[in-house]
Parts: structure tokens; sequence; C-alpha cells
């Protein structure tokens, strides 16, 4: 293996679905970040068989990666000769499923994993809107890929995928803190029909808010009034925000994800701080520091990643 496809994970702090008749318009409007740890995807092709396996940290994961096998047969269908199978291994620097948009990254890596491995010289935009496409039909996020794909702080203002979707972008060299207690189901926040009217009464006017005033304060803000306003916010990330809030940090739960994300001076002496301030039942199992990341998707050399 002497190269890899690297796509950064990704953090929202506030968005409204925007729902239409086709999945190329479909998506999201809102704001959010990427950072510094990834999703790594390799593909190995498989000329003498036609079928699709998935690996995640090296683990058979065909049976439930939806968005990856989605990618993989949208590209193979319209770029590739006929009768090729993949062999598709991501490995995951961020916990699945905790609002990090690990399948986004997954979608992301796949397409351009596909489009090196087999040399098929398929347009950039191709590649970002079969991943995009992938999310949305299986209903595992509905804009972090166009957040993702070039980094940075991003503002989504207009919905769905490339050529359609237009994205505000603002380099940043920030650090952050990520603390995670679990998983949220996206599918079952998104067939709501409660929680998608809060969101939408939620959400107003935000993006716009944020485009006209950029700034992380204002980010931060708007992240934390949306996440309460939702009423999305759980017991365990308030009681960590309220803390946080006491020793200068400032942040905002994690859409969607149980767990919250950090910003402040000293970051690392104080994130340690607090964790050692928590009882033993609210200390959150997984903590990232990580920079902004202001690449987005990248090839790497394998020999370098190990």
């Amino acid at each position: 293996m002497d190269w890899l496809i690297r796509v950064p994970a990704h953090i929202t702090g506030f968005f409204h679905p925007v729902i239409t008749e086709k999945l190329e318009t479909t998506g999201s409007i809102g704001a959010g970040f990427s950072i510094k740890k990834y999703v790594y995807t390799y593909v190995k092709p498989l000329f003498d068989k036609s079928d699709i396996r998935v690996f995640f940290n090296n683990k058979e994961a065909t049976k439930i990666a939806c968005t990856t096998i989605s990618v993989a047969r949208e590209i193979l269908d319209k770029f590739a000769e006929p009768n090729i199978g993949l062999e598709i291994y991501h490995d995951f620097e961020v916990p699945i499923g905790c609002g990090l948009a690990s399948s986004g990254a997954g979608a992301l890596g796949t397409a351009f994993a596909i489009n090196k491995a087999l040399d098929l010289n398929i347009d950039k935009n191709d590649l970002i809107m079969a991943a995009h496409k992938a999310e949305i039909s299986c209903k595992t996020g509905l804009g972090s890929v166009m957040g993702q794909f070039d980094g940075m702080f991003e503002i989504r203002v207009r919905a769905g995928g490339p050529e359609f979707g237009k994205v505000a972008r603002y380099p940043m060299k920030e650090n952050v803190a990520v603390l995670i207690y679990g998983p949220i189901e996206t599918r079952n926040i998104l067939s709501s029909d409660k929680i998608m009217k809060n969101i939408e009464n939620a959400f107003g006017n935000k993006h716009m808010e944020l485009l006209n005033d950029f700034s992380l304060d204002n980010f931060i803000k708007l992240s934390k009034k949306f996440a309460y306003e939702t009423k999305l916010i759980i017991d365990r990330v308030d009681y960590l925000l309220k803390k946080a809030s006491k020793i200068g940090l400032k942040g905002s739960m994690l859409m969607i994800g149980e767990g919250a994300f950090l910003f402040g001076e000293e970051l690392e002496e104080k994130v340690r701080n607090l964790i050692n301030s928590l009882p033993l039942t609210l200390k959150p199992p997984t903590v990232i520091i990580s920079e902004i990341d202001n690449e987005g998707v990248a090839e790497v050399s394998g020999i370098e990643r190990g």
C-alpha cells in the first residue's frame, strides 16, 4: 500500500435539513468545521470478481456499510468497466456515529480512492456528488460532505451537492477539544417530525447571522443557542458545558452526537482539569484535542501512515 485518501472528521454546530425531490439538491444549511483527525481509505481492485467488501479498522463491515457501498456502486456503474470488484478499507481516528461525520469522510474517501485505484480521471465534483448522494440515500448525513471536502470553518449557505450547494469557507488556526460520550442515531433524529419542527424553529436564520458577522465567538454562541432551543441537548452534555464555562471554555453539543466541542486558551490543561473535576459516571470515554483542518481531502503516503 503506497497511498491513502485522507478525509478530515467534521463537526456541525447548527443545521437545518433541506429536503427536495432530488438527492442532488437535498442537504442542509448551517455551519461547522473540520478537524485534524481523519478517516483514511484505501481501495484494492478485484478484477476477477464483482463483489464489494468493506472493512472498518481491519474488521469486515460490509453489512453495515451502506454509505460506502452506495458510493462504490455509483462510481463503478457510471465510470468503470463491468465486472470489477473492490475491497475498501477505512481506518478511523474518530469514533463512528458520534457526530464527527465519519460516514461522510468514508464516503468521500471511497469516491476519491476508487478514482485513484482504477485511474478513472473523474471530475472532482462528480466524486463529491457521489459521496453526497450516498449519505442522503443511506440517511447517515445531510451536509457534512459539502463541509469537509475542502476543510476549514464553513457556512453552508445553500443546500445541495456541487453546482447546487453554496459554501462560504474561513481558514482558521485554532485548537479544539472534543469530548464524546457516545453515539446518537442520526436516522432517529431525521425521522422524528417533532424534533425536525424544533430544529426548524430554533434554526431561524442563524447561517445568515454568522455569514454577516463571522467569528469563532459568534459561531459558538449560535451553536449553543441552537442546541438548547432544539431541546437536543442531553443532560450530561449540559452539565459538561456548564462546568466548562466556569473555567473559561466555550462550546456546544456535537450535531448529532452525545458529546461537546470546546474552545479556549490553555485548552489541554483546562480540559484535563475539567475531566478530573467530573464524577466518574460523567467522565467522557473519548477525548480528542485537535487543530482545525484547513485542507480537506488529500492523498497521503501509505508508507508514512504505516
